[in-house]
C-alpha cells in the first residue's frame, strides 16, 4: 500500500514540470544583429539593431520580402553604466533582447577615447554576449552607423561582418578584430592593438545619409553613400590614441602575419614610365619574427615568404624565361619591405607596440623582461629591424608575352 502512495506523490509533484513550462517564443525575442556603444555627457548610450523577422521573408514561397517595411528596428538607451543602459532599453522596447546573434560591435569615437575596458568586462561576464563578435570603431557616433543599410544585404549587421571578413581574407590591409582580441590585448605585454574604422562615405550630403537609413537604399542601382572601411584605430591599453592609414595598416598586417590573400601591384624591372606595372595575387604568405640581443639593444629578425600568381602584367620580355620571372620577384619583395617600414614608422610615431614585439621578447628572454618592461616604450624606439622578404611567382597564366595596345604580341 505504501509503494503506490509514494509513486502517486512523485507523479503529482512532477506534473507541473511536464511540457515546455519555461519556453520563450520567437515572437517574444528581439534578436540583435549589431550593437553600438557611445559616450555622451558622462553617460553610456547603447544602440541596438534589432531584426524584424516579418520583413525578412514573404509569407509564401520563402523569397525575400518585397514590402517597404524595414528589416531592422534601431533604437538607443542610455545609463550611468552599460548594463544600466541595457535595463533602461526595456522602457521603450516590447521584446526581450537576445544577443547571441550579434555579429558586430561598433564603438563611437568618444567611447573609444574614454576607454573600452567596461565594454570588454561586460562581454566577458555575460554568457549571452559573444566574445567572437567583430569590433569596429567610427570617428563619429556608433548609432549613426547602425542606422545605415548596406545593399544588397538586408541585415546591416550581417553585412558589416561580411565586409570585415572579406577585407581580411581578400586584402589584409584592414584585418578584422574580435571582441576577444581586444580583451586579450589589455592583458598582453604590448598592450596595443589596431581596430578597423568604419565610415559612411557620403557623396551626396545629408540627403545621401538619409537615403541609406531607409529602405530607399535598395531602389537605385548606384548608391549616393556607402559604409566602408577606411583606417586603423590604434589603442594603447583600452583607449584610442591615434590612427593609421591604409598603407601603414597594411605594413602592420605583414608584421602580425595577418596576410592571407592580397594583391600587390609593382613596377616592371627597368620601367620607363608609371604605366609599366604588374600585379601578383598572393596565395600563400607567412611572416616569422625572432628577437635577438646585440648588447643592450634588441634586434627583431623578420622573414616574410610569399607565393602567388601573376594576374596582370605590362612588362616586356619572354615570360617563359626563368631570369625574367626572377627579375619580377625582386620588386615584389621591395613592395613588401616598404609596407613593413611604413607600418613600423607609424607604430613609432604613436609610441605603440602594435606589432606585438613585447610578447615575443617576454617569451624568449623572461629574465630580461622583468627589467625591460618598466621602460618598454623607450626601449621600443631603439629596436632595430632586420627584414627580408622572399617572393615566388608560381603561375603566369596562359600568355607567355605581354599584349600590346594594338592587340598583338611584341
Amino acid at each position: 500500500m505504501r509503494k503506490p502512495i509514494v509513486l502517486l506523490a512523485v507523479v503529482l509533484l512532477t506534473w507541473p514540470l511536464a511540457g515546455c513550462w519555461n519556453r520563450t517564443e520567437l515572437n517574444e525575442l528581439g534578436i540583435t544583429s549589431a550593437t553600438g556603444m557611445d559616450r555622451k555627457n558622462g553617460k553610456w548610450i547603447v544602440t541596438y539593431q534589432v531584426v524584424v523577422p516579418s520583413a525578412m521573408w514573404s509569407g509564401s514561397g520563402g523569397g525575400a520580402s518585397t514590402t517597404s517595411q524595414s528589416t531592422i528596428h534601431v533604437f538607443s538607451a542610455e545609463g550611468k553604466t552599460i548594463r544600466d543602459a541595457v535595463g533602461n532599453s526595456y522602457r521603450k522596447f516590447t521584446r526581450r533582447l537576445y544577443f547571441p546573434h550579434t555579429d558586430v560591435l561598433v564603438v563611437g569615437k568618444e567611447a573609444a577615447e574614454y576607454g573600452v575596458s567596461e565594454i570588454m568586462d561586460l562581454y566577458l561576464r555575460n554568457f549571452d554576449a559573444r566574445e567572437t563578435g567583430l569590433v569596429t570603431v567610427t570617428d563619429g557616433l556608433a548609432s549613426d552607423i547602425l542606422r545605415q543599410f548596406v545593399p544588397p544585404e538586408r541585415l546591416p549587421g550581417d553585412a558589416l561582418g561580411k565586409i570585415l571578413m572579406q577585407e581580411t581574407n581578400q586584402s589584409g590591409m584592414i584585418p578584422s578584430v574580435r571582441v576577444f582580441d581586444v580583451a586579450q590585448s589589455l592583458y598582453s605585454d604590448a598592450k596595443a592593438i589596431g581596430v578597423p574604422e568604419i565610415v559612411l562615405q557620403n557623396a551626396a550630403g545629408d540627403k545621401g545619409r538619409d537615403t541609406m537609413s531607409s529602405m530607399d537604399a535598395f531602389k537605385p542601382s548606384s548608391k549616393p553613400a556607402r559604409l566602408m572601411l577606411k583606417r586603423i584605430a590604434a589603442f594603447k591599453g583600452d583607449r584610442l590614441v591615434g590612427w593609421l592609414d591604409e598603407r601603414e595598416g597594411y605594413g602592420l598586417s605583414w608584421m602580425r602575419n595577418d596576410i592571407k590573400n592580397t594583391f600587390i601591384p609593382f613596377p616592371c624591372p627597368g620601367a620607363k614610365s608609371e604605366a609599366e606595372q604588374s600585379t601578383i595575387q598572393i596565395r600563400s604568405a607567412r611572416t616569422r619574427i625572432a628577437p635577438s640581443k646585440q648588447g643592450d639593444r634588441l634586434v627583431m629578425r623578420i622573414r616574410v615568404k610569399v607565393r602567388g600568381d601573376l594576374v596582370e602584367s605590362s612588362c616586356r620580355g619572354d615570360y617563359a624565361s626563368p631570369s625574367l620571372i626572377e627579375s619580377l620577384e625582386r620588386p615584389i619583395e621591395q613592395e613588401i619591405l616598404k609596407a613593413i617600414e611604413a607600418g613600423w614608422q607609424a607604430s613609432l610615431r604613436l609610441g605603440l607596440d602594435l606589432p606585438g614585439f613585447a610578447d615575443r621578447v617576454h617569451r624568449k628572454y623572461p629574465n630580461d623582461w622583468r627589467r625591460w618592461k618598466n621602460d618598454w616604450d623607450e626601449r621600443l624606439r631603439r629596436i632595430q629591424l632586420d627584414v627580408k622578404a622572399y617572393a615566388s611567382i608560381r603561375n603566369i597564366g596562359l600568355s607567355q608575352q605581354p599584349i600590346r595596345s594594338d592587340g598583338r604580341h611584341p
